[in-house]
């Protein structure tokens, strides 16, 4: 690809991705979910903090989150359309965090504490339960990486970063797209492994299963899936800083946006049942600027 093919792809890239991101807000659906959920609490603690990332859409601009702690009356957290905020948990008990507007529940999730470790060194983090799910059975499973510059740093999972560096890969999913419809495969979510840095980058792993004899599209997001084929529109994972890199670029330059390079198209049979798709996070600006 010569130097004026690439910049019109660039250009093209980015004129669907905004495209695409404008589609997004314009149809948002109701949602709330929490990121690395169930919570798992260090030992010798009681508690715990839990990352709640929330949207009412357009319709709802003065959505409130409440929380049920057990069998307790629900407790008003906030009236805040969108956002992000962090909740305090507590070892033994449950909780089930709901969004709702004028006593209409939109959505809900429900956390759970446990003291139980992660499973050792792969640290799996799944995505939310998958529905509904299909009458088949997968036949293999694409696997790769997602990668971006250290100098980007990290989604601010909490207020601490080692917890925010040791969670890296929680915000992030790989999908499968349909090509013919552009729907998303709502069955087998992929599970994200930390692993270890590539030089001047932050890694994540993932695998993730898919039927047979049929071509899909692989993708890479973050935040949540509820959206799909549309990104999550949330600031936290487009445009917003984050933290533990290089302050000069722990967000995208003015009028950017962050975006993956590295989708493509898959088919797996039994002859075929593995593949290999890698990401790379970057920062998509606007014609005038240069790609970092």
């Amino acid at each position: 690809m010569n130097q004026v093919s690439r910049r019109l792809f660039l250009v093209f890239s980015l004129l669907l991705l905004v495209s695409v991101s404008t589609k997004a807000q314009e149809r948002q659906t109701p949602y709330i979910y929490a990121l690395s959920n169930p919570v798992v609490i260090a030992p010798g603690q009681t508690s715990g903090t839990v990352t709640l990332i929330w949207d009412g859409g357009k319709d709802h601009p003065y959505a409130e989150v409440w929380v049920r702690v057990d069998q307790n009356d629900e407790t008003f957290i906030v009236e805040q359309g969108k956002g992000t905020r962090n909740a305090t948990v507590q070892l033994g008990r449950s909780y089930e965090f709901k969004l709702s507007d004028s006593n209409v529940l939109l959505a809900s999730v429900r956390v759970t504490v446990t003291n139980v470790p992660p499973p050792p060194s792969s640290g799996v983090l799944t995505r939310p339960a998958p529905v509904p799910t299909p009458d088949y059975q997968p036949i293999g499973a694409v696997n790769g990486k997602i990668r971006w510059k250290k100098a980007y740093g990290v989604v601010p999972v909490s207020s601490n970063l080692q917890d925010s560096l040791d969670n890296q890969c929680i915000s992030f999913y790989v999908a499968a797209l349909d090509p013919r419809t552009n729907q998303p495969l709502r069955s087998d979510h992929s599970q994200m492994f930390k692993a270890d840095d590539e030089g001047d980058y932050h890694v994540c792993r993932y695998t993730l299963k898919l039927p047979a004899n049929q071509q899909w599209r692989v993708v890479a997001q973050m935040g949540g899936d509820g959206l799909l084929p549309d990104p999550d529109p949330n600031p936290l994972f487009l445009t917003r800083a984050w933290i533990g890199g290089d302050p000069a670029q722990s967000k995208p330059p003015a009028g950017g946006m962050r975006a993956f390079i590295g989708s493509k198209y898959v088919t797996l049979d039994r002859r075929n049942s593995r593949a290999t798709v890698d990401f790379e996070l970057y920062y998509a600006v606007p014609p005038s600027g240069n790609p970092r």
